[in-house]
Formats: structure tokens, C-alpha cells, sequence
């Protein structure tokens, strides 16, 4: 593995005098920079915030889990800041890249990541200071450390524009706020007579070959990929969550698993808890 890449500033792109953006962030195999703006749908009283990063062809960045090939999760330190109560990072649905190392999963040459801001204050700016560590990657995966810098005054602020909004409508949407066409009914089990396994089905509007399922766990713990099982009856369509040692799955009892769900309508994500 390279060592660690710390970015730097250099000459950015002229910046309309509406946005409100640090400049390009020049690093290795890729750029990133921060915004703010407005997208439609968001929460009333918070501020959204953008970290976009442009990588090379071939070059990728990761999700939450990395998958089983490893890799280095994107992790954001926000306590610099000012007059933020939260700062929420917000995942699109990822894609699953597999080559000889195993699966990838994450975001290939261009990725989103919204941030959900609570102001203190919404009355006063928010004073963004956030370090960012991720791995950008293609068969080595290079560490990078940056810092962002971004002042957003208070009210409405211009449209983040139409890749921000794609990154946001992305987002997996909770139980309480799903729309038609989201995955729900999401169910956990452990098959009888089977050790290590736990499976999972949930019901998918629309073609039920365009499912797929993502897992994350806090602490980086590893959690094997879902593997597809034929659908049942009706939209509900399952998967099993192996493990090679079924001592691996016992040392997890009592923890908070995220399941993102994805099908050919819709994204959601839901929780269950290991016993």
C-alpha cells in the first residue's frame, strides 16, 4: 500500500460568484473539492453540503463497507467547525466492483457524498472546517488526507445543481419516509440446522432480478456480501449472509446491522440487531 497522500490547494477552475464552493482540490489520481446549495427534498432547517471527487479512469473510492477485497472507508472529522449540531455524511447506493482481490464496493471515477447539516444557529454562517480521510484506488489503494474549508451564509442558498441532486435522490430513504416503488418489509433470520448464516428478504417493487443488498457495521467490522438467493413469492427476494467461521457471527451477536436495499424502483436502508 502507498503512503499516505496529504492534498493540497493548488490553481482552481474560476468560480461564479453564486456558488458557494471551495476551490478544486488537487490529489493523488483525483481532485475534490466542498459545496453547499440547495436540492430539492431536503430536510426543512438544514444546510447541505457536498464533497465531490473527480478520479482518474479506472481509479475508485468506497462505500461505508468497503467489501471483501478491503479497503479504506471514507471517514469525515467535523469538531473544527462552527455553529453545526450535526453533520450528517449521506451515502448514495454504491456499485459492487469485483476484480481478482474480491468485491470492491464504492463509487468508480466520480462520486457525491451529502452531508445533512443542523445549524446551531440558523440565523449566523456555518463555519465548515472538516478533515477528510479516504482511499482512492485502483490495484493499489492510495490513503489521502484532506482539509476543507467553506463558509455558508444563512438562507436559501443557489441550486447545488443536477449532480447533486442525482447523488441526493440516491440517498437510501428511511422506513418512516419511503417512496412507492422503495424496497421494504426488510426480515432477519437464522436458518434452522444452518451455523454462520443469517438470511435476509425484503419485498422489491418492479423486475426482482435488480436487487441487491448492502450491509455496514459500526467500527469497521467485516460483514461478508450478501449473496442472491432465487426470489420467493412474490416481490420478496432473499439473501444469505455466510460466514466461514460461524464463531465470527456469534462475536456479533447484539450488534446494529444497516441493510441498504436497492431495486429497479427505488432505495432504502434498515436495521435489525445480531442474535
Amino acid at each position: 500500500m502507498a503512503g499516505l497522500a496529504l492534498i493540497c490547494p493548488l490553481i482552481a477552475e474560476p468560480v461564479l460568484a453564486s456558488e458557494v464552493t471551495t476551490e478544486w482540490i488537487e490529489g493523488e489520481r483525483h481532485r475534490a473539492r466542498l459545496f453547499a446549495g440547495d436540492v430539492a427534498g431536503a430536510e426543512p432547517g438544514t444546510v447541505m453540503a457536498f464533497v465531490e471527487m473527480s478520479m482518474d479512469k479506472g481509479w475508485k473510492t468506497y462505500w461505508r463497507n468497503p467489501g471483501t477485497a478491503g479497503g479504506i472507508p471514507p471517514e469525515f472529522d467535523w469538531s473544527r467547525s462552527k455553529n453545526i449540531a450535526k453533520a450528517e455524511v449521506l451515502f448514495p447506493v454504491p456499485k459492487v466492483m469485483s476484480d481478482k482481490a474480491g468485491d470492491v464496493i464504492g463509487y468508480r471515477e466520480y462520486a457525491i457524498f451529502p452531508v445533512r447539516i443542523t445549524p446551531t444557529d440558523s440565523t449566523v454562517p456555518v463555519e465548515i472546517n472538516v478533515s477528510a480521510n479516504y482511499g482512492i484506488c485502483e490495484k493499489l489503494c492510495v490513503p489521502v488526507e484532506t482539509q476543507f474549508t467553506l463558509s455558508v451564509p444563512p438562507g436559501p442558498l443557489p441550486a447545488a445543481g443536477s449532480d447533486a441532486q442525482r447523488a441526493y435522490d440516491a440517498v437510501p430513504r428511511a422506513a418512516g419516509v419511503l417512496n412507492p416503488g422503495d424496497p421494504r418489509e426488510l426480515k432477519a433470520e437464522r436458518p434452522a440446522g444452518s451455523q454462520g448464516v443469517i438470511r435476509l428478504s425484503a419485498a422489491f417493487p418492479g423486475d426482482a432480478s435488480a436487487a441487491s443488498m448492502f450491509l455496514a457495521i459500526d467500527n469497521g467490522r467485516f460483514l461478508p456480501m450478501p449473496v442472491r438467493q432465487a426470489a420467493t413469492a412474490g416481490e420478496r427476494v432473499s439473501f444469505d449472509v455466510v460466514f466461514a467461521d460461524p464463531d465470527d457471527l456469534s462475536a456479533l451477536e447484539g450488534s446494529t446491522v444497516t441493510v441498504v436495499m436497492a431495486g429497479e424502483k427505488g432505495q432504502s436502508e434498515d436495521r435489525f440487531v445480531i442474535d
